[in-house]
């Protein structure tokens, strides 16, 4: 028989989603500083062709460089956490890498946040262009 290994994942303890004026939002109850992690996510791989509709919104590219198999699709992530739910800021406060040894997507800060703020990511020119639509520059 096969040995079970559990995976400990971290999401920080004074994160919460609240409402936003985007929807939802992820934000913090008190002060984090720059370079925190804030979550850890396992993600579904899903192949360019099969992104469409909503779920095209909430993917993250993972490029060619993560992809494991041999055809020549581009792969998106998927990100089963709270990583769905970060809205976007031009001036954003958080990142995300994938973290290849894990196979997990990870979020952490890039300056302070402050309590009460909303993290953000900078979903990319691309994703803009590709929506005909822009930002909107107030956060």
């Amino acid at each position: 028989m096969t040995k079970l290994s559990s995976q400990q994942l971290f999401r920080h303890p004074a994160l919460v989603v609240a409402p936003s004026k985007f929807g939802h939002g992820v934000f913090t109850t008190e002060y984090i500083p720059a370079d925190t992690t804030l979550e850890e996510c396992h993600h579904l791989r899903i192949r360019e062709e099969d992104c469409s509709g909503i779920i095209d919104d909430y993917v993250y590219s993972l490029g060619q460089e993560h992809n494991d198999s041999e055809d020549e699709s581009e792969y998106y992530s998927l990100p089963l956490g709270w990583g769905s739910i970060f809205n976007h800021a031009d001036e954003h406060n958080t990142e995300y890498w994938h973290e290849t040894e894990r196979d997990l997507i990870v979020f952490h800060t890039i300056k302070g946040v402050s309590a009460g703020e909303q993290l953000f990511i900078n979903y990319g020119k691309a994703w803009w262009e590709t929506r005909a639509c822009t930002p909107d520059k107030g956060k």
